[in-house]
C-alpha cells in the first residue's frame, strides 16, 4: 500500500511553509491568491489528502451531516439524496446516508448510531408523524436537526413543499377536464405528507362528489398498493372518473390493474399521481404528476442546517416551497370526449379484500 502524502511535502512542493499549507487547505486565514494556487498545484500533483480525522479533532468538527431516509426504494428519496449530497459538496461537508426502510424502531437507532460518527448535524425524514417523535425529539436535544419533506414534530426546523396548493392543483385541472366522480389512493395518514395531501383532498372534492369518502383506499405508498386499491375501485363501484393518487408508486399500479380490468386510461379513467418521479415518464400512458421542486428541498435544508451549526441560539426556521402540476397524458380525455357510462368493471383478477376506505 502506497505511503500517505505529508503536509510538509506539499510544502517543499510548493516552495511555502507547511503553516502556509495548512491555512490554505483548511480555509483558515487569508492567503496570497498565488501562494494558495501553488499549494493546491502541489497537493493535487502529489495526490495529498488532508486527514480528516485529525482536522476534526482540532476543529471539533467533522464536516458531516446525517440524513436519515424512510425508504430508499421510492424513487422520491434517491432524488432528495442527490440534492442534499449535491449542496453539502459545495459546502465542503460530506453525508452519512441511512435508510429506515419504513421501519420506526431501526429509524430511531440509525439516528443513535449516527451521534457515535460525531456528525455535526441531521436531516430526517420521518417514518411516522407520531411514532417517530420522541427519536427525533431525542436527535434534537443532542444536535442541529432539521425535517425534510416529512414532519414528525411542529416548532422545529422543517423543509417541505405546500402539499394543499400542490393538491389544489391537481383538482382544479380535474374539473376543467369534466371530472364529477373521484376515488383516492393513499397511505395511511402516520405519514405527514399522506395526511396533509388526503385532507385537502377531501376538503376540496366533497362538495363536488358527497360520496367520495366510499373511493378512499388507504394502504402505503408502494405500487402494489396502487394496484390493489385500483382492482377494488373497479370491483366495487360504479367506474369514477378519476382515480387521484398520492404518489407516482400508486398510480402506476394503479393503472396495471385498470389496464388488467379493460379500463382505458384516460378514455374511461383518469388518473393522477404525485412527486413526478422517472416512473411518470416511463408510464404509459404518461402520467399527469405534482412535481415538488426537489434541488431546492435540499438547497433550502442544508442552508438552514448549516446555519444552525453555526449558531445553535439562532431562532428555529422553515420553509415550504411551491409544487408545479405536470400534465401529461393520463388525465387529458380529448376535446368533448365525456367519460364513458360508469358501469363497475369486471373483478378480474382481484381477490378478497376489506373494506372500502381500508
Amino acid at each position: 500500500m502506497s505511503r500517505a502524502v505529508t503536509i510538509r511535502e506539499v510544502a517543499a512542493a510548493a516552495g511555502v511553509s507547511t503553516a502556509t499549507v495548512s491555512r490554505v487547505l483548511s480555509g483558515a486565514g487569508t492567503v496570497n491568491p498565488e501562494l494558495a494556487a501553488r499549494v493546491h498545484a502541489a497537493a493535487q500533483r502529489l495526490g495529498y489528502r488532508t486527514n480528516r480525522v485529525a482536522r476534526a479533532l482540532r476543529r471539533q468538527s467533522t464536516q458531516t451531516i446525517g440524513l436519515v431516509v424512510p425508504d430508499i426504494t421510492n424513487p422520491f428519496f434517491p432524488a432528495v439524496v442527490q440534492a442534499v449530497e449535491g449542496a453539502l459538496r459545495e459546502s465542503g461537508f460530506s453525508l452519512l446516508l441511512c435508510d429506515a426502510g419504513n421501519d420506526v424502531a431501526a429509524e430511531a437507532e440509525l439516528m443513535r448510531n449516527l451521534f457515535d460518527h460525531q456528525i455535526d448535524g441531521l436531516l430526517v425524514s420521518a417514518c411516522d408523524r407520531i411514532a417517530s417523535r420522541q427519536a427525533v425529539r431525542l436527535a434534537a436535544s443532542r444536535l442541529p436537526l432539521v425535517q425534510i419533506d416529512r414532519r414528525a414534530l411542529g416548532g422545529m426546523p422543517f423543509v417541505g413543499v405546500d402539499q394543499a396548493d400542490a393538491i389544489g392543483q391537481v383538482i382544479d385541472h380535474l374539473r376543467r377536464q369534466g371530472c364529477r366522480r373521484y376515488a383516492y389512493i393513499t397511505p395511511h395518514p402516520a405519514i405527514s405528507t399522506a395526511k396533509e395531501r388526503l385532507e385537502e383532498f377531501l376538503r376540496l372534492v366533497r362538495p363536488l362528489d358527497p360520496a367520495v369518502d366510499e373511493r378512499v383506499y388507504r394502504g402505503d405508498f408502494s405500487m402494489d398498493w396502487g394496484y390493489q386499491a385500483a382492482s377494488r375501485i373497479v370491483s366495487r363501484h360504479p367506474l369514477p372518473d378519476v382515480i387521484v393518487c398520492a404518489n407516482d408508486l400508486n398510480a402506476i399500479g394503479a393503472i396495471r390493474a385498470l389496464r388488467e380490468h379493460g379500463v382505458a386510461v384516460p378514455g374511461d379513467v383518469a388518473v393522477t399521481g404525485f412527486d413526478d418521479t422517472v416512473l411518470a415518464v416511463a408510464s404509459q400512458p404518461q402520467l399527469t404528476t405534482v412535481r415538488q421542486p426537489v434541488k431546492d428541498l435540499g438547497r433550502e435544508a442544508v442552508a438552514i442546517l448549516r446555519a444552525a451549526i453555526a449558531d445553535p441560539a439562532l431562532p428555529p426556521r422553515s420553509a415550504v416551497l411551491g409544487a408545479e402540476l405536470v400534465v401529461r397524458e393520463s388525465s387529458l380525455r380529448p376535446a368533448g370526449q365525456a367519460p364513458r357510462p360508469r358501469a363497475a368493471a369486471a373483478p378480474g383478477k382481484a381477490g378478497p379484500a376489506p373494506a372500502a376506505g381500508s
